[in-house]
């Protein structure tokens, strides 16, 4: 093996590991972030999680000017900013799903109070069929992520601190990990491109011999181990361990000899370009289908790709 094998090695373990840095510090961890934070807030009592969203407005100027709290925990409160009024609907619990009906529900009352427009929180979610009324009759909706990142800094700093630490720890884990699956992958790629020896062979072949029959015959196999330095089911091992390295991928096997079997290790991650450039370092294998697997219990349909059709 020469030594631009080792720097390709090097650059594809350096490509991966970064990407997946940023993918665990950038998606990941501010996914994690809002999670912890959603269930801070469910597991918090109605009279704190209100004082919290209230908190909140207050930062943008709206201050709070009928209170109708009902006896479920639930509560509509009425917020004046710059003379005119806003509806506050709050459904406290992580186990709401709420729809079009809630939107309608609450435009019926911003019109009957003569208010400019409302805001419906909750800690659980928002469907998106609820999205194209609200936006037609002034209503935003906070849930999930969107919610965590109006009330993050009005909750304690100590329960900020933790949430943020355990989030730190997970993400410096993962990273980890994917630079141990980087360098597996740099690895598998050194492992995986031909020999300079072969190559520097292949020229002296024609001259060395002379001109007659036997001479295409031996040129023929000499190019054909210089194309194909790996017999075709050390190419499938090969291709199937640098698959399986990628960040999104858990596992790889061939299920058939034509079909390589890719099990994903999130639901609607697109793996396929990354596949589809290793799959084409083995020309041999390029117009093989890949049958990606989503992850057990996420919904989704198994696919198929081809990254080469002949």
């Amino acid at each position: 093996m020469g030594q631009g094998h080792w720097l390709l090695g090097a650059i594809v373990m350096v490509l991966l590991g970064g990407l997946g840095t940023a993918v665990m510090w950038k998606v990941f961890r501010p996914r994690d972030e809002a999670a912890a934070g959603i269930r801070l807030l469910a597991a918090a009592s109605w009279r704190e999680f209100i004082n919290l969203v209230l908190a909140a407005f207050a930062r943008q100027g709206y201050q709070r000017v009928v209170d109708r709290e009902t006896a479920t925990g639930d509560g509509d409160f009425t917020l004046g900013r710059e003379g005119e009024h806003w509806l506050l609907s709050c459904k406290h619990a992580s186990s709401y799903v709420l729809g079009k009906p809630a939107v309608e529900q609450l435009a019926r009352e911003i019109r009957l109070a003569n208010a400019k427009g409302g805001f419906l929180v909750t800690p659980g979610q928002v469907l998106d069929d609820a999205r194209a009324p609200a936006e037609r009759h002034r209503i935003e909706l906070l849930d999930g992520q969107a919610l965590w990142q109006q009330l993050q800094e009005v909750v304690r700093p100590d329960q900020l601190a933790g949430i943020r630490s355990a989030t730190a720890a997970v993400a410096r884990r993962r990273t980890l990990l994917s630079w141990l699956l980087a360098l597996v992958a740099g690895i598998a790629t050194w492992y995986a491109l031909p020999g300079p020896d072969s190559r520097a062979a292949a020229p002296a072949v024609p001259a060395a011999m002379p001109p007659g029959p036997a001479a295409p015959a031996e040129t023929d196999t000499t190019e054909s181990e210089t194309t194909s330095p790996l017999d075709p089911s050390r190419q499938r091992e090969a291709l199937a361990r640098a698959v399986a390295a990628l960040p999104q991928v858990t596992h790889a096997l061939w299920a058939t000899r034509s079909t390589l079997e890719v099990h994903l290790a999130e639901s609607g991650a697109d793996a396929v370009p990354e596949i589809c450039r290793l799959v084409e370092l083995y020309p041999e294998l390029s117009a093989s289908r890949i049958q990606l697997t989503p992850p057990a219990g996420s919904g989704e349909q198994v696919r198929f790709r081809q990254c080469r059709v002949f």
